[in-house]
Protein backbone atom coordinates (compact mmCIF):
# COMPACT_ATOMS: atom_id res chain seq x y z
CA UNK A 1 0.00 0.00 0.00
CA UNK A 2 1.40 3.36 -1.09
CA UNK A 3 1.01 5.98 1.68
CA UNK A 4 1.45 9.72 1.26
CA UNK A 5 1.97 11.39 4.65
CA UNK A 6 0.76 14.91 5.40
CA UNK A 7 2.27 16.18 8.65
CA UNK A 8 4.39 18.94 10.13
CA UNK A 9 4.65 19.09 13.93
CA UNK A 10 6.42 17.09 16.60
CA UNK A 11 3.26 15.04 17.21
CA UNK A 12 3.47 13.67 13.64
CA UNK A 13 7.06 12.42 13.87
CA UNK A 14 6.39 9.09 15.55
CA UNK A 15 3.48 8.04 13.28
CA UNK A 16 5.59 8.92 10.23
CA UNK A 17 8.55 6.90 11.46
CA UNK A 18 6.31 3.96 12.39
CA UNK A 19 4.91 3.85 8.86
CA UNK A 20 8.35 4.17 7.28
CA UNK A 21 9.68 1.27 9.38
CA UNK A 22 6.68 -0.93 8.66
CA UNK A 23 7.30 -3.56 6.00
CA UNK A 24 3.62 -3.59 5.03
CA UNK A 25 3.45 -0.04 3.70
CA UNK A 26 5.42 2.05 1.24
CA UNK A 27 5.60 5.69 2.35
CA UNK A 28 6.06 7.45 -0.98
CA UNK A 29 6.56 10.98 0.33
CA UNK A 30 5.97 13.68 2.91
CA UNK A 31 3.85 16.79 2.46
CA UNK A 32 4.65 19.37 5.14
CA UNK A 33 4.35 23.11 5.58
CA UNK A 34 7.34 25.21 4.42
CA UNK A 35 10.39 25.80 6.60
CA UNK A 36 9.67 28.55 9.11
CA UNK A 37 11.76 31.39 10.52
CA UNK A 38 13.34 30.83 13.91
CA UNK A 39 12.74 33.01 16.96
CA UNK A 40 15.23 35.61 15.80
CA UNK A 41 13.99 35.46 12.23
CA UNK A 42 17.37 34.64 10.70
CA UNK A 43 17.73 30.88 10.27
CA UNK A 44 14.99 28.81 8.67
CA UNK A 45 13.85 25.85 10.77
CA UNK A 46 12.76 22.58 9.21
CA UNK A 47 9.49 20.99 10.34
CA UNK A 48 10.14 18.04 12.68
CA UNK A 49 8.62 15.63 10.16
CA UNK A 50 10.99 16.84 7.44
CA UNK A 51 13.96 15.87 9.61
CA UNK A 52 12.57 12.33 9.86
CA UNK A 53 11.81 12.13 6.14
CA UNK A 54 15.29 13.26 5.10
CA UNK A 55 16.86 10.79 7.53
CA UNK A 56 15.11 7.96 5.67
CA UNK A 57 15.62 9.38 2.19
CA UNK A 58 11.97 10.25 1.68
CA UNK A 59 10.88 12.82 -0.89
CA UNK A 60 9.59 16.01 0.76
CA UNK A 61 7.16 18.47 -0.83
CA UNK A 62 6.40 21.76 1.00
CA UNK A 63 3.85 23.75 -0.98
CA UNK A 64 2.99 27.29 0.08
CA UNK A 65 -0.53 26.78 -1.26
CA UNK A 66 -2.54 23.62 -1.87
CA UNK A 67 -5.15 25.04 -4.28
CA UNK A 68 -2.82 25.35 -7.26
CA UNK A 69 -2.52 23.24 -10.39
CA UNK A 70 1.19 22.73 -9.70
CA UNK A 71 0.52 21.34 -6.22
CA UNK A 72 -2.29 19.04 -7.36
CA UNK A 73 -0.19 17.67 -10.23
CA UNK A 74 2.74 17.06 -7.91
CA UNK A 75 0.57 15.17 -5.41
CA UNK A 76 -0.86 13.09 -8.29
CA UNK A 77 2.68 12.01 -9.18
CA UNK A 78 3.02 10.24 -5.83
CA UNK A 79 0.25 7.84 -6.98
CA UNK A 80 -0.74 7.15 -3.37
CA UNK A 81 -3.35 4.61 -2.35
CA UNK A 82 -4.15 6.45 0.88
CA UNK A 83 -3.30 9.72 2.61
CA UNK A 84 -2.38 9.82 6.31
CA UNK A 85 -2.80 13.28 7.86
CA UNK A 86 -1.27 14.12 11.24
CA UNK A 87 -0.99 17.68 12.56
CA UNK A 88 -0.37 19.05 9.06
CA UNK A 89 -1.44 22.62 9.78
CA UNK A 90 -3.44 23.37 6.64
CA UNK A 91 -6.93 22.52 5.40
CA UNK A 92 -6.74 20.03 2.53
CA UNK A 93 -9.21 20.86 -0.27
CA UNK A 94 -11.62 18.27 -1.67
CA UNK A 95 -9.82 18.22 -5.03
CA UNK A 96 -6.79 16.77 -3.29
CA UNK A 97 -8.75 14.47 -0.97
CA UNK A 98 -10.15 12.72 -4.06
CA UNK A 99 -6.68 11.82 -5.36
CA UNK A 100 -5.71 8.67 -3.39
CA UNK A 101 -6.52 5.46 -5.26
CA UNK A 102 -8.57 4.07 -2.36
CA UNK A 103 -10.33 7.42 -1.85
CA UNK A 104 -9.34 7.41 1.83
CA UNK A 105 -7.55 10.08 3.88
CA UNK A 106 -7.15 9.21 7.56
CA UNK A 107 -6.34 11.76 10.25
CA UNK A 108 -4.86 11.08 13.70
CA UNK A 109 -6.38 13.54 16.20
CA UNK A 110 -5.38 13.55 19.91
CA UNK A 111 -8.80 13.79 21.57
CA UNK A 112 -12.00 11.80 21.95
CA UNK A 113 -13.89 13.43 19.10
CA UNK A 114 -16.21 15.25 18.77
CA UNK A 115 -14.72 16.79 21.93
CA UNK A 116 -11.86 19.23 21.36
CA UNK A 117 -11.82 19.70 17.62
CA UNK A 118 -9.16 22.12 16.41
CA UNK A 119 -5.46 22.81 16.96
CA UNK A 120 -4.95 22.45 20.75
CA UNK A 121 -6.78 19.38 22.11
CA UNK A 122 -3.98 18.21 24.42
CA UNK A 123 -3.63 21.66 26.00
CA UNK A 124 -7.38 21.91 26.56
CA UNK A 125 -7.66 18.47 28.19
CA UNK A 126 -5.01 19.48 30.75
CA UNK A 127 -6.28 23.03 31.12
CA UNK A 128 -9.76 21.78 31.96
CA UNK A 129 -8.47 19.16 34.39
CA UNK A 130 -9.96 16.22 32.47
CA UNK A 131 -9.46 12.72 33.85
CA UNK A 132 -9.37 11.15 30.40
CA UNK A 133 -8.52 12.03 26.83
CA UNK A 134 -7.67 9.87 23.84
CA UNK A 135 -6.89 9.49 20.16
CA UNK A 136 -9.35 9.40 17.25
CA UNK A 137 -8.75 8.20 13.70
CA UNK A 138 -11.16 9.99 11.38
CA UNK A 139 -11.93 10.56 7.75
CA UNK A 140 -10.56 13.87 6.47
CA UNK A 141 -13.29 16.11 5.07
CA UNK A 142 -13.65 19.81 4.30
CA UNK A 143 -14.75 20.67 7.87
CA UNK A 144 -12.33 20.80 10.78
CA UNK A 145 -12.03 17.41 12.52
CA UNK A 146 -15.65 16.58 11.66
CA UNK A 147 -15.14 13.43 9.57
CA UNK A 148 -16.53 10.01 10.40
CA UNK A 149 -14.69 8.13 13.14
CA UNK A 150 -12.82 4.96 12.18
CA UNK A 151 -11.24 4.11 15.53
CA UNK A 152 -10.83 5.59 19.03
CA UNK A 153 -8.67 4.98 22.09
CA UNK A 154 -9.42 6.35 25.56
CA UNK A 155 -6.37 7.24 27.66
CA UNK A 156 -6.19 8.16 31.34
CA UNK A 157 -4.58 11.46 32.29
CA UNK A 158 -2.39 10.87 35.36
CA UNK A 159 -1.81 13.45 38.12
CA UNK A 160 1.86 13.71 37.14
CA UNK A 161 1.13 14.33 33.44
CA UNK A 162 2.02 17.56 31.72
CA UNK A 163 1.82 18.56 28.06
CA UNK A 164 5.03 16.79 27.10
CA UNK A 165 4.31 13.46 28.76
CA UNK A 166 0.73 13.33 27.48
CA UNK A 167 1.71 14.54 24.00
CA UNK A 168 4.39 11.87 23.65
CA UNK A 169 2.12 9.09 24.93
CA UNK A 170 -0.74 10.02 22.60
CA UNK A 171 1.66 10.21 19.65
CA UNK A 172 2.82 6.66 20.42
CA UNK A 173 -0.77 5.46 20.69
CA UNK A 174 -1.67 7.14 17.41
CA UNK A 175 1.27 5.41 15.72
CA UNK A 176 -0.02 1.98 16.72
CA UNK A 177 -3.58 2.87 15.76
CA UNK A 178 -2.73 4.02 12.24
CA UNK A 179 -0.79 0.82 11.55
CA UNK A 180 -3.79 -1.20 12.73
CA UNK A 181 -6.23 0.88 10.69
CA UNK A 182 -4.24 0.56 7.46
CA UNK A 183 -3.80 -3.18 7.97
CA UNK A 184 -7.59 -3.47 8.20
CA UNK A 185 -8.55 -0.67 5.84
CA UNK A 186 -11.14 -2.76 3.97
CA UNK A 187 -12.94 -3.59 7.22
CA UNK A 188 -13.11 -0.11 8.77
CA UNK A 189 -16.65 0.87 9.77
CA UNK A 190 -16.99 4.66 10.01
CA UNK A 191 -19.20 6.18 12.69
CA UNK A 192 -20.76 9.61 12.23
CA UNK A 193 -19.80 12.21 14.86
CA UNK A 194 -22.56 13.69 17.01
CA UNK A 195 -22.49 17.40 16.16
CA UNK A 196 -24.43 18.21 19.35
CA UNK A 197 -21.41 17.06 21.39
CA UNK A 198 -18.79 18.97 19.41
CA UNK A 199 -16.49 21.37 21.25
CA UNK A 200 -13.64 23.42 19.80
CA UNK A 201 -10.14 24.54 20.73
CA UNK A 202 -8.23 27.63 19.65
CA UNK A 203 -4.59 28.28 18.83
CA UNK A 204 -2.64 28.86 22.05
CA UNK A 205 -1.10 32.34 22.32
CA UNK A 206 1.81 33.50 24.45
CA UNK A 207 -0.42 35.64 26.68
CA UNK A 208 -2.50 32.56 27.57
CA UNK A 209 0.35 31.45 29.81
CA UNK A 210 0.26 34.47 32.13
CA UNK A 211 -0.81 33.56 35.66
CA UNK A 212 -3.36 35.72 37.47
CA UNK A 213 -2.96 34.87 41.16
CA UNK A 214 -5.81 37.21 42.13
CA UNK A 215 -8.47 35.77 39.84
CA UNK A 216 -7.40 32.17 39.25
CA UNK A 217 -7.69 29.33 41.76
CA UNK A 218 -4.70 27.21 42.66
CA UNK A 219 -6.17 24.31 40.70
CA UNK A 220 -6.61 26.47 37.61
CA UNK A 221 -2.99 27.61 37.87
CA UNK A 222 -1.72 24.03 38.33
CA UNK A 223 -3.70 23.03 35.22
CA UNK A 224 -2.21 25.96 33.32
CA UNK A 225 1.33 24.94 34.31
CA UNK A 226 0.70 21.41 33.01
CA UNK A 227 -1.09 22.50 29.84
CA UNK A 228 1.55 25.04 28.79
CA UNK A 229 4.61 23.08 29.97
CA UNK A 230 6.29 23.18 26.55
CA UNK A 231 4.89 26.47 25.20
CA UNK A 232 4.17 29.23 26.13
CA UNK A 233 4.80 28.00 29.72
CA UNK A 234 2.95 29.45 32.70
CA UNK A 235 4.56 32.66 33.94
CA UNK A 236 4.22 35.69 36.18
CA UNK A 237 5.98 39.04 36.43
CA UNK A 238 7.75 40.50 39.43
CA UNK A 239 9.40 43.91 39.26
CA UNK A 240 9.22 43.82 35.47
CA UNK A 241 10.93 40.43 35.10
CA UNK A 242 9.33 37.22 33.90
CA UNK A 243 9.41 34.02 35.96
CA UNK A 244 8.28 30.76 34.35
CA UNK A 245 6.85 27.94 36.46
CA UNK A 246 7.32 24.36 35.23
CA UNK A 247 6.11 22.46 38.27
CA UNK A 248 4.07 23.33 41.34
CA UNK A 249 2.04 21.64 44.05
CA UNK A 250 -1.47 22.58 45.13
CA UNK A 251 -1.72 23.57 48.80
CA UNK A 252 -5.16 23.41 50.39
CA UNK A 253 -5.68 26.29 52.79
CA UNK A 254 -8.49 28.32 54.31
CA UNK A 255 -6.17 31.30 54.57
CA UNK A 256 -6.82 32.94 51.22
CA UNK A 257 -4.32 35.64 50.33
CA UNK A 258 -4.55 36.08 46.56
CA UNK A 259 -1.30 37.17 44.90
CA UNK A 260 0.60 37.25 48.19
CA UNK A 261 3.55 35.19 49.40
CA UNK A 262 2.16 33.01 52.19
CA UNK A 263 5.43 31.32 53.06
CA UNK A 264 9.05 31.91 52.02
CA UNK A 265 11.93 29.83 53.35
CA UNK A 266 15.15 28.35 52.03
CA UNK A 267 13.26 25.40 50.55
CA UNK A 268 9.72 26.60 49.96
CA UNK A 269 7.84 29.39 48.21
CA UNK A 270 4.05 29.34 48.62
CA UNK A 271 1.88 31.89 46.84
CA UNK A 272 -1.78 32.50 47.56
CA UNK A 273 -4.39 32.29 44.81
CA UNK A 274 -8.07 33.15 44.48
CA UNK A 275 -8.68 29.84 46.22
CA UNK A 276 -5.98 27.77 48.00
CA UNK A 277 -2.28 28.26 47.17
CA UNK A 278 0.58 26.80 45.14
CA UNK A 279 4.03 25.71 46.26
CA UNK A 280 6.47 26.26 43.39
CA UNK A 281 8.81 23.33 42.71
CA UNK A 282 10.62 24.25 39.46
CA UNK A 283 11.04 27.83 38.23
CA UNK A 284 12.98 29.70 35.54
CA UNK A 285 14.03 33.32 36.14
CA UNK A 286 14.22 35.58 33.09
CA UNK A 287 17.33 34.91 30.95
CA UNK A 288 18.34 31.92 33.09
CA UNK A 289 17.79 28.17 33.09
CA UNK A 290 15.01 26.35 34.91
CA UNK A 291 16.01 25.26 38.41
CA UNK A 292 14.64 23.58 41.55
CA UNK A 293 13.02 25.98 43.98
CA UNK A 294 15.82 25.46 46.54
CA UNK A 295 18.43 26.69 44.05
CA UNK A 296 16.22 29.60 43.07
CA UNK A 297 15.63 30.72 46.67
CA UNK A 298 19.38 30.66 47.32
CA UNK A 299 19.68 33.66 45.00
CA UNK A 300 16.28 35.36 45.26
CA UNK A 301 14.75 36.91 48.36
CA UNK A 302 11.03 36.67 49.08
CA UNK A 303 9.10 37.72 52.18
CA UNK A 304 5.76 36.60 53.58
CA UNK A 305 3.09 39.14 52.65
CA UNK A 306 4.92 40.26 49.52
CA UNK A 307 2.61 40.95 46.57
CA UNK A 308 3.10 39.02 43.30
CA UNK A 309 1.73 40.33 40.01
Amino acid sequence: MRVLFFGTSEFAKEPLEALIKSKQFDVVGLISTPDAKGKRGKKLLQPPTKEVALEYGLEVFQPEKLKTEETINKIKEFNADVFVVVSYGKFIPNDILQLPNLKKSINIHPSILPKYRGPSPINYALLNGDDYTGVSLIDVIDRMDAGDIYMQWIEKIYPEDNYKTLHDRLSQIGSKMILCALENIDNLKPKVQDENLATYTKIIKKEDGQIDFKNETAQQIINKIKAFYVWPTAYFYLEGKMFKIFEAQLIKTDITKPAQVIKASKKELIIGCKEDAISIKTIQPQSKKAMPIEAFLAGYKFNAGQTIQ
